[in-house]
Order: structure tokens, then C-alpha cells, then sequence
């Protein structure tokens, strides 16, 4: 029996690309415990960080450890359109200047596509804590969606408690389209400890999903206004009043966007945060009047769409090869 698995191997060559020396290392030994236990993982820090976020917001220790955090570990969210593009086969790697365009971070925003054919779905951690909470989670439990044949590998020889399994590209879209229909919101993350690149699609809920609830806390504590765990979609929604009967089913939103009030004459009215929408059109899918939809928004970022991504690549190619017999 070998000593190391030839995932365990493959991770290591992948943490390699993103740091050397002591860094390659932590990182290598994070980004396994990432994967070996992603549902102890999670739940160990969302303990500590709801803890904080809600007791003690005001500590600096509060501060200090959501911006390690959020440093490291964010997501960003992507319409169903864009996001049932991601199964393909094909390598790509994005340059840096486009990349931090779509995923506006510091740490862990590098786009490199390999072999994203390769899919599996495992047990959503942030469901499984509210399982083990003696509450009702969402369903289906089975959702997170790891891509790549490194991280695909891994969970599945790593972790067959959290039920990892194998599935072909047309399983995968269907499922994330279910999700959508049900409200959730579609965002692939993007982790230091899995090689400073995004390798995780989750769908995420309002009520189960660490993630948004993170996003909500981080907005409370003092001094972390500007550090976002999440970046939006790059679409903002509109809502044709005409057909709207203010009957409350889009205020299921994750980050609090939306919210039906009383005005002063005692009326109902819905109130549109346009701030904290992120442009995930779970709204959207949960309007029964169909009275909302998504609309292109350049102040709410540059959206994860592989072909807008490769259409800009090709143009900046011919763009350079033009240009180079002119600077002779």
C-alpha cells in the first residue's frame, strides 16, 4: 500500500503554483485538513466566528480574526447561466489582470481552469451543522460541487463519510438549476489553501448556509465595512411594480436585500437594498409573479462568465500580435 495517496501528491504539486517554502507547506497541511474534514472544518469556524460576530463585535481580537479570514476564503456569486458553463474540458488560464477583475481580492483570486469535467457533489457542511443543531436543514444535503480532477480525487478517496461522489456535467447542471428554482444563491469559492483558486460551486440558502452569514456579520463589525467575503455577480435586479403583490417570498434573500415595510399611511411597500444585493437572482426564482428579473450592472463588478472571459483573451492575443510588427 503506497505511503501517499496520488491525490495527496497532486495536491501538493497544485500548492506548489501558489507558494514556496514554509507557506507551500502550511498550506499543504490547511488545505488537507480542508478536505479530510470539510464538515468539522466548517463548523469549527463558524463557531468561533458567530461567536465573536455576534458577542463580541467590538473586540479587536473580532476584527483581527474576520480579516484573516475573509483574507483568505471568499466567493463569488454567479448567475445559473453563467455557472452551468463551468463543466468543460478544456484548460484555461486566466491572466492575473483579468482575473482580479472577476474576483476582486487580494489573496486566492486566480482563475485557472483544469480539467472541470471532472465533478463531484458532497454533503454541504453548513446543512450538516444545522442537522447536528436538532433543525430541519434544506434539501438537498448532497450540493457542494468540487471541480477539478485534483480536488474531485481528493474527496472522493478522502472523504466517503460526507457521501463525495462522482457525477457527469449534464447531472451537475441539472442539479444546480433545481437549486436555483428553489432560491438559492450560486457562488464558487476561492481558498489560499486549495492553491489560491476557486474549486468549490455551493448553493447557497438563507437560513443554513455559513457563507451568507458570515457576509451579514462581517457587515456589524466596526472597521470591516470595505473587506467583503463575497463579491457580487455583476447584475443587480429590477422589480416591475405592476405585477409585484408584495406577497414576501423574495425577502428570502440571503444577504438581506430585500424586505417588505409599513410606510407612514400604514401600506405595504417593498424596500430594495440595493447595496447588499449581489445579484444572485434568488429573488427571481422565488417570485411567483414572475415581477423580478436581473439586469447587467457595471457597479456590481464583472461577472464569472468563461466566455466572456475567453472573448476577452482572444482579444487581447490579436490585439498583441497586430501591434508587434508595427514595434519592429
Amino acid at each position: 500500500m503506497p505511503l501517499m495517496k496520488e491525490s495527496t501528491k497532486a495536491m501538493w504539486k497544485t500548492q506548489g503554483e501558489g507558494a514556496k517554502g514554509v507557506l507551500r507547506v502550511f498550506n499543504m497541511i490547511h488545505g488537507y485538513l480542508y478536505y479530510t474534514i470539510y464538515d468539522h472544518y466548517v463548523m469549527a469556524a463558524s463557531t468561533i466566528l458567530r461567536w465573536l460576530g455576534t458577542k463580541h463585535p467590538n473586540w479587536p481580537l473580532t476584527r483581527g480574526f474576520y480579516t484573516y479570514v475573509l483574507d483568505r476564503y471568499h466567493c463569488k456569486v454567479m448567475i445559473p447561466e453563467h455557472a452551468k458553463k463551468l463543466p468543460v474540458a478544456e484548460d484555461i488560464t486566466v491572466p492575473m489582470e483579468i482575473a482580479k477583475k472577476v474576483a476582486p481580492f487580494e489573496r486566492a483570486q486566480k482563475i485557472i481552469i483544469k480539467n472541470f469535467d471532472q465533478l463531484a457533489f458532497v454533503d454541504c457542511p453548513c446543512r450538516l451543522e444545522k442537522a447536528a443543531m436538532g433543525k430541519e436543514p434544506c434539501q438537498p444535503i448532497n450540493t457542494c460541487l468540487f471541480f477539478g480532477d485534483m480536488g474531485v480525487d481528493f474527496v472522493t478517496t478522502h472523504m466517503p463519510r460526507m457521501n463525495a461522489r462522482r457525477v457527469t456535467p449534464q447531472e451537475a447542471v441539472a442539479r444546480l438549476q433545481e437549486n436555483y428554482e428553489k432560491g438559492y444563491a450560486l457562488s464558487i469559492w476561492y481558498k489560499d489553501a486549495t492553491g489560491y483558486r476557486a474549486g468549490v460551486l455551493c448553493s447557497c440558502c438563507s437560513c443554513c448556509c455559513f457563507g451568507t452569514e458570515v457576509e451579514r456579520m462581517a457587515r456589524k463589525i466596526p472597521g470591516l465595512r470595505d473587506l467583503k467575503i463575497t463579491a457580487p455577480s455583476g447584475y443587480s435586479v429590477v422589480t416591475d411594480p405592476a405585477k409585484c403583490n408584495l406577497g414576501g417570498a423574495c425577502t428570502a434573500c440571503p444577504y438581506e436585500a430585500r424586505e417588505i415595510v409599513t410606510t407612514a399611511d400604514g401600506k405595504k411597500a417593498l424596500k430594495y437594498h440595493y447595496d447588499l444585493c449581489m445579484g444572485c437572482g434568488a429573488c427571481v426564482s422565488k417570485c411567483p409573479e414572475g415581477a423580478i428579473s436581473l439586469k447587467r450592472d457595471e457597479n456590481k463588478g464583472v461577472p464569472f462568465d468563461i466566455d466572456a472571459i475567453r472573448q476577452e483573451m482572444e482579444g487581447r492575443k490579436a490585439a498583441a500580435v497586430a501591434v508587434t510588427p508595427a514595434a519592429q
